[in-house]
């Protein structure tokens, strides 16, 4: 039966530029996973908001990562004053560890989240005694992992352990794109949280007016929907709303402008100025191809280390 529950765990991996709202996926899968049900007591046998364990490796150094995931026995490293007890012991059956900026995990530490995967045993640092996992793992990155991997900073065999299921995030921009109704969902939705409902409709209006009216018609929306809150924030406090930088066409002072400005660039020079201006600017080449309007190898064939260097 316990190797059976194993196999029907699939571990999930959610990709997208940053401010598309990957933690509330992984949230929403992880509160959502079934909970047996207790005929006596006729109630849940667990608490599912007490199953999801979140941690963002951006805010940690490798070691506290480790220590956070796996645990630590007493005196395994300065500081280990007592032990303590990992998310992957912590987390039930049927709960959830959600690893979220997986591209920022140090190498040593991938090779053993990858035995997880394989075989759900652990240890504790500082300990020889096996452990099991017996949740489910969900993790997410704004990374272009195939240029990780590419580039050996990502594990190849991790990768395929953790992309059974893939959903990806689309930016704002392409949200708005497939479907216009979603920017006034999403204002209307912010506005409701802000001010509630009795104000919710004013601010609302006034939101949509000035991104009518004051904003290009194309905006691309680079913060995705953290941007779109602090429009809505601005506008409610300000009456106004500017982004933090002008759209790098119109802006002479921008460094893309005074490089260029400096040479007589060929509509090649140009490619490749802003190309790898874009991939300085985001770390992604995929993230950089969406700005652009390109494809994603155009964009790694492009930028230029040195002028990436420039940039950055």
């Amino acid at each position: 039966l316990i190797e059976k529950h194993k196999a029907l765990i699939i571990t999930t991996l959610i990709t997208g530029p940053s401010g598309t709202g990957k933690e509330l996926v992984a949230r929403a899968i992880g509160l959502s996973r079934y909970i047996p049900f207790d005929a006596r007591s006729k109630k849940l046998k667990a608490d599912f908001r007490a199953g999801f364990f979140g941690l963002n490796l951006s805010a940690l150094s490798p070691t506290l990562i480790e220590s956070e995931l796996f645990g630590h026995a007493k005196g395994a490293f300065t500081g280990a004053i007592q032990t303590k007890e990992g998310y992957f012991e912590a987390c039930p059956a049927h709960g959830t560890v959600f690893i979220d900026e997986l591209g920022e995990l140090d190498p040593t530490i991938q090779v053993k989240l990858l035995r997880v995967l394989q075989s759900r045993k652990f240890q504790r640092i500082g300990e020889v005694e096996e452990r099991t996992f017996a949740g489910k793992i969900v993790a997410a990155t704004n990374r272009d992992l195939a240029t990780e991997m590419n580039e050996h900073r990502f594990r190849q065999d991790l990768f395929y352990r953790l992309n059974a299921d893939v959903i990806t995030t689309p930016s704002l921009r392409e949200q708005i794109k497939d479907s216009p109704d979603q920017l006034h969902n999403l204002v209307r939705f912010i506005a409701l949280r802000q001010v509630g409902a009795e104000e919710a409709d004013a601010l609302c209006a006034d939101v949509e007016d000035w991104i009518r009216t004051r904003m290009p018609e194309d905006y691309a929306w680079p913060g995705n929907v953290r941007e779109l809150e602090q429009c809505v924030r601005n506008i409610l406090v300000r009456k106004e709303y500017h982004p933090p930088a002008a759209p790098i066409a119109k802006d002479v002072t921008h460094p893309l402008g005074q490089s260029l400005a400096a040479e007589s660039p060929t509509a090649e020079d140009v490619l490749r100025h802003y190309c790898s201006y874009a991939y300085a600017r985001t770390g992604s080449y995929q993230e950089a191809a969406r700005l652009l309007d390109l494809d994603r190898r155009t964009v790694k064939a492009k930028a230029d280390p040195d002028l990436v260097a420039m940039y950055t």
